[in-house]
């Protein structure tokens, strides 16, 4: 019964997007009990193979930078999503390797995702610090032409949406926006509609990842965080809102302690997403 909404998703027409948003794919082979992740550059080839855009990976700094970013530039992907910590407990400014690392990457279509922790989810401690630092990220970004993005992440001091888009009108700076990661929001917000919050803050929408995922589940693997051929969740009403709210940017299917072959779950995410969104291989 988990994987009926799934396929019936498949029976129906694709979404008429006027261009289908980028695809891309990251966590692939992370959090699975007992299993090491293949290579960087494996991993790369892989997505590519199978007909990925790109690719999210934490954000290397020093000496990774250039070997990294080389890695997937020779598998021919985009890194569309990098991400980075934060503990506000701990600091009030940048990180200078992080700032360096960011202004590396003018040219690229990314985005810097930025988890905050170290503190309780909404502790008003965080906010001056987190305005702080996430404004100074802010002005590196510009310098570079990318993006800095809120991420939303069960116990993180943001957790919750709507508390990081508060913070982002708080920052109150162009290159400062927020992510819907809806593995997370299902964590923590439920069932509760997502369509409202996301109308009303369209334009600092700057990330969104999708999976399978089935409500109500309290588990990541084999609950919030499934291939796109399983689970509960309507993906398709929720693609639908981004087409409807004009979100211009690509999308990530989040994979993190999905088991078993990538190549297979991989593949079968790839075939709903043409199907859903009418992109052609």
């Amino acid at each position: 019964m988990k994987t009926v909404l799934a396929a019936a998703l498949l029976l129906l027409a694709p979404l008429a997007f006027a261009a289908p948003p980028k695809f891309y794919a990251y966590c692939v082979e992370a959090g699975v009990p007992g299993l090491k992740a293949r290579p960087l550059g494996e991993q790369a080839k892989l997505l590519r193979e199978l007909g990925f855009d790109g690719m999210g990976v934490a954000l290397p700094v020093g000496e990774e930078f250039e070997t990294k970013l080389k890695l997937l530039d020779d598998a021919g992907l985009q890194a569309f999503m990098f991400w980075i910590n934060i503990n506000l407990a701990k600091t009030t400014s940048c990180d200078p390797q992080q700032m360096a690392a960011i202004r590396k990457l003018k040219g690229r279509p990314a985005t810097v995702s930025v988890l905050l922790v170290g503190l309780k989810p909404g502790d008003p401690k965080g906010m001056e610090p987190s305005v702080k630092v996430l404004h100074e990220l802010g002005e590196v970004a510009a310098e570079a032409g990318v993006r800095i993005s809120i991420y939303n992440h069960a116990n993180n001091w943001t957790e919750s949406v709507s508390f990081a888009v508060e913070v982002v009108k708080k920052v109150d700076h162009p290159q400062v926006g927020f992510n819907f990661n809806l593995c997370h929001w299902l964590k923590v917000s439920g069932t509760k509609d997502y369509r409202r919050l996301l109308r009303a803050n369209a334009g600092k929408l700057f990330v969104v990842t999708i999976n399978g995922a089935t409500i109500g589940a309290n588990t990541w693997t084999n609950g919030l965080i499934r291939p796109l051929d399983e689970g509960d969740f309507d993906n398709r009403q929720l693609l639908a809102t981004l087409r409807e709210i004009g979100y211009r940017g690509p999308v990530g299917l989040m994979c993190y302690g999905v088991p078993g072959d990538p190549r297979d779950y991989l593949a079968r995410s790839m075939k709903v997403w043409r199907k859903l969104t009418g992109s052609a291989p």
